[in-house]
């Protein structure tokens, strides 16, 4: 038996259906409302509208029509920012690999802990994403993760699973600098060679085969990784205590042809026009004042670090120093750098979109965009203001913390010990 449908009761049975489509098929469309939006890209949006659906940006203006299936969400009353990008994080972990200099093979993927103190402290402070690196006291350090600020297993949380290798040519307790460089040249130059070997096999139809008891030769596994770095599939993030040891590592850099984010001390202002000169991207060091003492006057000078390296045109970005107090949040880091002659508009880009360009993510996070993840904070009040408190983190278009219901803040608000 056919049955005929005629155009209306078609127009019906379909409106039907619909009705009954699993809700997951079925896009969210949120439209966040706030007083002022920092875009971070293009200005100060007042009165503004954050369209968002499926966890991506899908426009975001004054004015915006909000369509009739969003769910409305109101802080016409707040402001609301990116979500902070911190380029470089040594936390997150149970170690920060710093007892073997030479282990470019290792990755921090492994040693992530998800419910480690420094995420909640993360999101209390903005930050949405953090590149988590091995610390500064190594020579090879291992590779990086960027990742969310929140998740329940570390592939919940990845962004880029290897964000850059960690380098360092500031010397360690038991090396040189001198040292430092030579084991540098001699690692890079054998994994030059190791390279040349595997084009020559490749080249003749050579395989290496596996087998359960060796997946890999243990010369793939000490060079790989740094052959990937020469290959451009990551960057290098270079730490340099000193003004001469940003020449030195600038000249690796070159010498091998990989991509470098250099992660600054306080002494390297110093190398400033040297920095310019070559367009470096460059990490400021968490102390953001340094006092110089003059070896012929013994006079002390009191240096704003930001100040000098904008005069000089310099893009950088900033990190924090959660064991230090005045060094703690990216908020606050912006307020220095704004002591330090940045504007407010310099300070958040510091702080959001500059280091997702350096890290190659700007198309994802970093600013409130089209087609960019849903990852903003909504504050209380101006961003840069001492006063002001996050009161929200969005993360995929998802609230991921509420100050409200933050139970350990609010202990310690009420003077209560925190087990």
């Amino acid at each position: 038996m056919k049955i005929y449908l005629g155009f209306s009761r078609c127009r019906t049975w379909w409106a039907a259906a619909l009705l009954f489509l699993p809700l997951t098929a079925q896009p969210q469309v949120v439209a966040v409302k706030a007083k002022k939006i920092f875009t971070a890209t293009h200005g100060v949006i007042e009165n503004g509208v954050i369209l968002i659906r499926d966890g991506k940006i899908q426009d975001v203006a004054a004015g915006l029509e909000i369509p009739w299936n969003a769910v409305t969400v109101d802080y016409s009353k707040k402001v609301v920012v990116p979500g902070l990008v911190e380029a470089h994080a040594a936390r997150g972990y149970d170690a920060a690999n710093e007892t073997n200099p030479l282990t470019p093979f290792v990755t921090v993927r492994d040693s992530i802990d998800t419910s480690h103190d420094d995420f909640k402290t993360a999101l209390r402070s903005g930050v949405t994403a953090l590149n988590i690196l091995p610390g500064n006291n190594t020579i090879l350090g291992g590779l990086g993760s960027l990742v969310k600020s929140v998740g329940l297993v570390v592939e919940d949380m990845l962004i880029v699973p290897d964000s850059g290798m960690k380098i360092s040519v500031a010397g360690t307790s038991q090396q040189t600098r001198m040292g430092v460089i030579a084991q540098l040249r001699r690692y890079f130059d054998e994994t030059k060679k190791y390279m040349e070997r595997e084009k020559g096999d490749a080249q003749a139809g050579e395989k290496m085969v596996s087998t359960p008891g060796s997946f890999r030769s243990p010369e793939r596994v000490k060079y790989e990784s740094v052959a990937d770095l020469f290959r451009g599939r990551y960057r290098a993030f270079v730490y340099c205590e000193s003004p001469s040891d940003v020449i030195r590592a600038h000249e690796l850099s070159k010498k091998y042809g990989f991509e470098s984010v250099y992660i600054l001390g306080p002494e390297c202002y110093k190398a400033a026009e040297f920095i310019a000169e070559n367009k470096l991207k460059v990490i400021l060091d968490p102390e953001l004042v340094y006092f110089d003492r003059d070896p012929l006057t013994e006079e002390t000078r009191r240096i704003e670090v930001a100040r000098v390296f904008r005069e000089k045109n310099v893009v950088f970005a900033l990190q924090s120093n959660p064991l230090e107090i005045h060094a703690r949040s990216l908020f606050y880091q912006a307020m220095q750098a704004m002591n330090g002659g940045l504007s407010p508009e310099e300070a958040l880009r510091a702080v959001t979109i500059v280091p997702a360009q350096f890290l190659g993510v700007d198309k994802l996070i970093g600013s409130l965009d089209k087609g960019k993840l849903a990852s903003f904070v909504v504050l209380d009040d101006e961003p840069f203001k001492v006063t002001t408190k996050v009161e929200f983190v969005y993360i995929d278009g998802k609230v991921v913390y509420e100050r409200d219901k933050d139970e350990e803040l609010i202990k310690l608000m009420e003077g209560k010990a925190i087990k």
